[in-house]
């Protein structure tokens, strides 16, 4: 039987208030479904082929939309770690069946990486009484980013709009940064407000 270390990442969704994850393997698959597939997909490739997981390593992308060479941070340690324990690295190739959710950083480092990586393909498998099928997980996600990214200026109208009446009202921009939080307002990103960024908002109107 022969070692093997699994890795698993994903993009965060700001919009979805989804911008940080466990380190916990297992945590981090209750959050993201995304890891999860992964997750499953990799013990169920390691049983198949006399693997033994020794290591797994989860990791956020810091952008929605693209992968960084912020992974080598955390393949790093990995590669140390299948030197070590002569095994080999397992990952999914989204690309293979999504090309555009290819993560070149990693793609790269894997060409050039001084241990065995091993690609896993993304097929479709069974989690939690149904079926998880990346190319339409995706897809599906790539058209409710593409409504997100598209629907910004109404965002920020109505943002600019509000925060000026709370303004107006002698708000600070603590305080309205605390109103559309709670309001339910989205910032442009997603992420929530801060006396910072509404500071940026009122700076300038809306575009």
């Amino acid at each position: 039987m022969r070692n093997a270390v699994g890795f698993y990442w994903t993009l965060p969704v700001p919009w979805a208030g989804f911008t940080a994850l466990p380190e916990d393997i297992d945590a981090a698959a209750k959050v993201s479904r995304t890891i999860r597939y992964q997750c499953e997909l990799i013990r169920r490739h390691a049983r198949d082929n006399d693997y033994r997981l020794v290591a797994e390593k989860v990791f956020l992308e810091i952008a929605p939309d693209r992968g960084s060479q912020y992974v080598l941070d955390a393949l790093r340690p990995l590669e140390a770690i299948c030197r070590a324990k002569e095994a080999v690295l397992l990952h999914v190739d989204f690309s293979e069946v999504q090309g555009w959710r290819s993560h070149g950083p990693l793609s790269d480092w894997a060409r050039h990486a001084l241990i065995e990586v091993e690609t896993v393909y993304p097929d479709e498998i069974q989690i939690d009484g149904g079926v998880f099928d990346p190319h339409h997980h995706f897809a599906d996600w790539r058209k409710r980013q593409h409504e997100w990214t598209a629907s910004k200026p109404e965002r920020v109208a109505r943002a600019f709009a509000a925060a000026g009446r709370l303004r107006d009202a002698g708000g600070t921009h603590k305080a309205i940064a605390q109103a559309l939080n709670d309001e339910g307002i989205p910032s442009p990103t997603g992420k929530p407000w801060t006396a910072d960024s509404i500071g940026k908002l009122l700076g300038a109107a809306p575009n």
